[in-house]
């Protein structure tokens, strides 16, 4: 009995101080990484003279950021994960304001953004000569993954003589 006690502890010392076999980073698809597209502010955010459009903005570290602009109703533009992208109006529903609906899906039009889609639901503010307020409403970033950023935002939608 003396002698089986030391072997027994001797073995579980060996189990216990055995290495560890090193992890393998999973490969595939199914593995990539995701995550949710990130807006940048516009560097261009004017409308121009003689057209309608609206321009949204977002608050980020206690100012105020412009993130996206839609000219003519049927087209917007968006910075996002640092790449100018061209969006197509798909759909619109809701409260019409100078041709806008409250409720509107673009997706990207380039090859490189596919996939992505941005859903604005609005809600109306006051009117004031040729334009009125975004009060306030909501911005939904949807990646090619699915992945989602949805951010509240406020603005304005007018004319430019």
């Amino acid at each position: 009995m003396k002698v089986l006690v030391p072997l027994i502890l001797l073995a579980a010392a060996a189990c216990a101080s055995a290495p560890k076999p090193a992890a393998q980073a999973p490969q595939g698809e199914a593995f990539r990484r995701s995550e949710a597209p990130d807006p940048s502010p516009l560097a261009r955010y004017d409308i121009p003279s003689g057209r309608c459009g609206m321009i949204l903005w977002a608050r980020s570290g206690g100012r105020t950021v412009p993130i996206f602009r839609s000219v003519d109703v049927t087209s917007a533009t968006m910075t996002v994960e640092g790449e100018k992208v061209a969006l197509l109006l798909q759909s619109q529903d809701g409260d019409l304001r100078l041709g806008m609906r409250a409720q509107q899906l673009f997706a990207a039009s380039e090859d490189a953004q596919a996939g992505l889609t941005v859903m604005t639901k609005l809600e109306w503010g006051q009117p004031f000569p040729s334009g009125t307020y975004v009060r306030g409403g909501t911005l939904t970033l949807t990646g090619s993954d699915g992945w989602q950023r949805i951010l509240p935002v406020a603005g304005i939608a007018g004319c430019k003589a």
